[in-house]
């Protein structure tokens, strides 16, 4: 059976999303501090990091297939549209660790933070290992830790309690961790989703495991096809973009929901906005799922209502 196509005018959620994000962002660093008392301003900080990083990742997709870069820039290829989808797993990174985070901010901001700044100081040591005794690296090494030393006790925190910090689990870690019972809960159960299906692609992609290149490889050896094959790749570059830039867009909106679904900011018409960007992309396959799974009863739940 042929699946109809899909057609979504970016116009209807393109620059919306990306206006959206800026404005949560920007509520998460002036506002979440003053609701979240008694947790450390970094949190916040590190939660409007991680949205920006996601914008800007989405914003990317755009910059780099412009219809003017693409029909008029003789230097842009089709192959610059494949090489940046494994950033859609690194989007998929985001959303997990704000979700994470906000599962408990008191207690697993500190942790996320500590761990990234405990792993940074590993590496120094094992620099050190491998390179000690060489002037330049000597004065490297130092000029790192008196860095770290500097930005931990900023953090107010404690150089003893980030070398006793256990280790922030990584998505995969995170999904397969069982609770008593040999249970999983269902933030892990929906994280779990976004490593199957079509979404498992873009880890294998990141890796350059041969499941991730094959699907893509046309696009990196294009001057190889015959002649009368290029009609047909021509053809097929816009529906990976668009199916692709789908999926940017769902992250990016995922994340934003997950945010004002903890928060619950006022103002700016958040509320109403996530519902009308979440309308404009549902035709898509892969956004209904998500919506249906996680993110219509969400919002239902937490009062976001268009």
């Amino acid at each position: 059976m042929n699946t109809p196509l899909v057609h979504i005018d970016a116009g209807t959620f393109q620059k919306q999303l990306i206006q959206l994000a800026e404005t949560v962002a920007q509520k998460v660093k002036r506002e979440a501090p003053g609701m979240l008392p008694g947790v450390p301003a970094f949190v916040s900080f590190d939660l409007h990091i991680l949205t920006r990083q996601a914008m800007h990742t989405y914003d990317l997709f755009f910059y780099l297939n412009a219809d003017e870069r693409r029909e008029k820039d003789c230097y842009w290829r089709p192959a610059y549209s494949v090489v940046i989808l494994p950033l859609i797993r690194n989007m998929i990174d985001c959303l997990y660790n704000i979700t994470a985070i906000l599962q408990n901010p008191g207690a697993n901001g500190p942790w996320y933070k500590m761990s990234g700044f405990k792993k940074m100081l590993a590496a120094l040591n094992e620099d050190e290992a491998r390179y000690g005794g060489r002037p330049d690296w000597d004065l490297w090494i130092k000029k790192g830790r008196d860095f770290f030393d500097f930005e931990i006790r900023n953090h107010g925190l404690k150089m003893a309690e980030v070398l006793a910090q256990q280790p922030w689990p990584t998505l995969g870690q995170y999904i397969k961790r069982q609770q008593l019972g040999g249970t999983f809960t269902p933030h892990q159960n929906f994280l779990r989703s976004l490593m199957y299906g079509p979404w498992r692609e873009y880890s294998a992609m990141a890796h350059g495991g041969s499941e991730g290149v094959t699907p893509v490889a046309v696009y990196f050896v294009s001057d190889s096809l015959q002649h009368e094959q290029r009609d047909e790749f021509e053809t097929h570059h816009p529906r990976l973009l668009f199916m692709h830039i789908t999926r940017a867009a769902a992250m990016l909106l995922c994340i934003l929901t997950e945010i004002q679904a903890y928060f619950r900011f006022d103002g700016a018409r958040i509320n109403e906005r996530i519902h009308e960007v979440w309308q404009a992309l549902n035709p898509a396959f892969e956004v209904k799922e998500l919506y249906d799974q996680r993110y219509g009863q969400l919002m239902r739940s937490k009062g976001i209502e268009a």
